[in-house]
């Protein structure tokens, strides 16, 4: 990386410090190393070990995906707002573009806040990175990285970009029927219909709806399907109640990249229970490297703050923001 390069990133990291600090957040500092992680089974990790001195007994360890695992506890104790920047570490993932198995995450929790308010929140962070905006004379470079955000739902997005209200496909053979009048490729003795819901739902959201978001401004893509699941909290279903359709979650996509992951927290320990169940038995099953997950996590939501947390990807924010369309010209 050359000089200018690291200064600005520099620069920038100290601004995004700044603009929370001046908002009343704390800053943590917490480990990389976990005994335990939060099931996820989108992602997979990197596994090491401690090795007793003396003894040589060796206490499995893993990098963290995410500071989540460390700062939610933190948040019930204290119950104040908080954000980190630091290295995340995710395994079994393709680099190049937009994708490093180490990279800088800043994650934020907004105690009080919904998911709708996280987005005014990223709103103000991205004008404080932005340079002014220029006379309307003037042609601005930057237009394409400023708010207001464009909020789409989920379901209005598969409806623009594949055809159809994803509301409307709740079977997977509804969506295997989808992904073949698409015309997307099915691999040979693995057909549509012996795939899961969820699988399905990924793979027409990758190849047909992300391409096609708009990329002259921000986007956020809102209200996430509730059959896949997640530690967010659900939309109200006025018509079922016990049937929720949609989670309180976006993802802001910015010139064609995926940058950050938002939720209204889940709250409800039991909630939060059943998650870690349902996942954990998912990794146990299916992860390459599988790993250790605290069955008392979910204690800490018993006096857990209303709240919204959002991970924003800082070396692909660096690359937009100097015009870059990599992260490998920003990574130190």
């Amino acid at each position: 990386m050359d000089l200018e390069t690291l200064q600005f990133r520099a620069r920038t990291i100290q601004r995004i410090r700044d603009f929370f600090i001046r908002r009343g957040y704390l800053e943590l500092d917490t480990p990389a190393l976990s005994p335990h992680l939060i099931p996820e089974s989108c992602l997979e990790v990197f596994r090491t070990e401690y090795l007793h001195p003396g003894t040589g007994e060796a206490t499995p360890l893993y990098l963290v995906p995410s500071p989540e695992v460390h700062i939610k506890p933190l948040l019930a104790r204290h119950q104040v707002s908080m954000f980190q920047l630091s290295k995340c570490y995710r395994n079994c993932e393709s680099t190049g573009r937009i994708h490093s198995p180490e990279f800088t995450m800043l994650e934020y929790y907004t105690v009080g806040a919904s998911y709708l308010d996280t987005a005014a929140i990223t709103e103000d962070l991205f004008n404080e990175l932005l340079p002014p905006q220029p006379p309307t004379t003037e042609a601005d470079p930057f237009a394409h990285l400023r708010p207001p955000f464009l909020r789409l739902t989920m379901d209005e997005a598969f409806r623009r970009y594949a055809g159809f209200p994803l509301s409307s496909c709740h079977k997977a053979s509804q969506l295997a029927e989808q992904a073949q009048r698409l015309g997307i490729y099915e691999p040979e003795g693995n057909p549509f219909c012996q795939w899961p819901w969820d699988d399905l739902y990924e793979l027409i959201l990758v190849q047909c709806v992300e391409p096609q978001l708009p990329t002259d401004r921000p986007v956020l893509l809102m209200d996430y399907p509730a059959q896949v699941p997640c530690l967010a909290q659900d939309v109200p279903n006025p018509a079922d109640p016990s049937r929720p359709l949609w989670k309180q979650r976006w993802e802001l996509y910015v010139a064609g990249v995926e940058l950050s992951n938002c939720y209204s927290e889940e709250t409800d320990p039991e909630k939060v229970r059943a998650y870690f169940q349902q996942e954990g038995a998912v990794k146990a099953k299916s992860a390459r490297i599988p790993h250790s997950i605290d069955p008392n996590y979910w204690q800490h939501f018993q006096h857990f703050p209303t709240c919204s947390g959002n991970a924003l990807g800082v070396d692909r924010l660096i690359a937009l923001l100097c015009g870059r369309t990599t992260i490998q010209g920003v990574l130190p």
